[in-house]
């Protein structure tokens, strides 16, 4: 697996599920205090998120985490 593949397709995710919801980056970021522009390069994969942050963002988008991970298999 890739870095690069794996943190854009993460952001992806992330990116849709905070869609689905009807979510600003704005108001994620300001939920989960990350700024806007972390959010941003988090969700165009062009930056590591840590598993605090990740979390922290999970949380407010209700997240269940063995569920949002599915994707990972098309990795492996």
């Amino acid at each position: 697996m890739q870095k690069n593949e794996f943190l854009k397709e993460l952001g992806l995710q992330i990116k849709m599920q905070r869609l689905r919801q009807k979510i600003s980056q704005e108001k994620l970021a300001e939920l989960s205090d990350c700024s806007m522009s972390y959010i941003g390069f988090v969700e165009r994969g062009e930056k590591s998120i840590s598993l605090y942050n990740f979390f922290k963002i999970a949380e407010v988008l209700n997240i269940n985490i063995s569920e949002f991970f599915s994707w990972i298999n098309k990795f492996q």
